[in-house]
């Protein structure tokens, strides 16, 4: 009997945490469409700076725009969940020829990176995609207080949601002009210095914004994957508990059938002459 009951609240327990993840699940599927939609935005207006600055470089400058800085951005995850998300790009830092200056962002990158010699600085991710805007401000403020004098590149190393692995894109300097640009120079009505330093601004607050919502676009792919094998693993946990379940009731049955004609028999005896 006790066999019995304890299986039965067993398999409750599963049920519930099952209801959890799935509901969990379910939310990252959500915010995944979000930022699907956000991203395809982003990018419009990445490809129109991108023009702009070559438009610019091809006219009015041959020199790189850059802050100077050398230094590769690492963007984990906020919140668990997501299976290897942060080990993967860890190794893959690892993995470089050369050992770069890392600016880390993201909680559970931070714990799992541990005491990395190369990070000069870290802070805290974005759990969904109304809390990018409050990272960017934070990262902005971090690669400012750096020193950016040493001349050299901008990289952010993350997860690519399209192609599911870990990748490394120059922000800055700007890409460079494929083929020469014809047609009349653009007027400029500010200086070449304060241009530039406007257009690397604006450049720079949209490629940041593009690689946090890319980075939490593909955590939340992974989180799915890795909640939808965690909620088939307990359906087949459910699944083999039902059966011991079944079988512990059947002896049930049979035990207090057994008990019930013992207890027929002695009835019978004890009225017997």
């Amino acid at each position: 009997m006790s066999g019995y009951r304890d299986l039965v609240k067993h398999l409750r327990g599963l049920a519930d945490i099952r209801a959890i993840l799935a509901g969990m699940r379910t939310l990252a599927m959500i915010e995944t469409q979000r930022l699907t939609r956000l991203r395809d935005s982003g990018q419009r207006l990445r490809a129109g700076l991108e023009q702009a600055a070559q438009f610019y470089r091809a006219h009015y400058s041959g020199r790189a725009l850059s802050t100077g800085a050398d230094i590769s951005v690492v963007i984990g995850s906020e919140k668990g969940l997501c299976g290897d998300f942060n080990e993967e790009l860890l190794r893959y830092v690892r993995a470089l020829p050369a050992q770069p200056t890392l600016v880390l962002v993201g909680n559970k990158l931070i714990a799992a990176a541990g005491d990395l010699p190369q990070v000069v600085a870290r802070c805290p991710g974005a759990p969904a995609a109304d809390g990018v805007a409050i990272v960017l401000a934070e990262l902005a403020d971090t690669l400012g207080g750096l020193d950016t004098a040493r001349g050299g590149r901008l990289m952010v190393i993350a997860h690519d949601p399209e192609l599911r692995q870990v990748s490394a894109r120059q922000v800055l300097p700007l890409p460079t002009v494929a083929a020469p640009l014809t047609g009349t120079p653009a007027r400029l009505y500010m200086s070449v210095p304060e241009f530039e330093a406007a257009l690397v601004e604006q450049y720079l607050f949209a490629a940041l914004t593009g690689a946090l919502q890319n980075a939490l676009l593909a955590e939340n792919q992974q989180r799915v994957t890795h909640l939808e094998a965690a909620v088939r693993r307990l359906d087949e946990r459910c699944a083999l508990l039902q059966q011991r379940m079944r079988k512990a009731r059947q002896e049930q049955i049979i035990e207090e059938v057994e008990v019930a004609i013992s207890i027929s028999e002695m009835a019978s005896g004890a009225v017997s002459p």
